[in-house]
């Protein structure tokens, strides 16, 4: 089993496994909604709103502080540009962390319709803005 077989088995059966042109559709997605560096990070000087994180918790907290109500359906894009990007719950992803994180080094959680991202940066940064 490898570390993207665990990470989808931890996040349940309602997550969602997008390929081919449905996995472009979500970078162009996301791509128009955040400017990336050109070494492959959001580019946080363009995000106003912004929070460097520090817990699980920070997170939840910051996006409750700027949402009466957020949507929690979010897509999981790694900078692997062979994986899937994958649709599931926040909620979810924040509980199993770590498996989220150990499919590959770089790890974006996205919310097109709320208008959100959390980059998980393999340095150990964590920072959530809102476009």
């Amino acid at each position: 089993m490898t570390l993207l077989d665990e990470c989808i088995e931890v996040l349940g059966a309602d997550t969602e496994i997008f390929t081919d042109s449905e996995k472009e559709k979500i970078l162009d997605t996301f791509k128009s909604f955040f400017s990336f560096t050109e070494w492959g990070r959001i580019d946080w000087d363009k995000v106003s709103k912004k929070e460097d994180v520090n817990t699980v918790n920070d997170i939840t907290a910051y996006l409750e502080k700027c949402y009466e109500n957020f949507n929690t359906v979010v897509y999981v894009i790694w900078d692997e540009g062979t994986l899937p990007i994958i649709k599931t719950d926040l909620k979810k992803v924040l509980e199993c962390i770590d498996d989220v994180t150990a499919v590959s080094f770089d790890t974006w959680i996205f919310s097109p319709s709320s208008g959100y991202v959390i980059e998980i940066y393999h340095e150990g940064e964590v920072l959530v803005g809102i476009r």
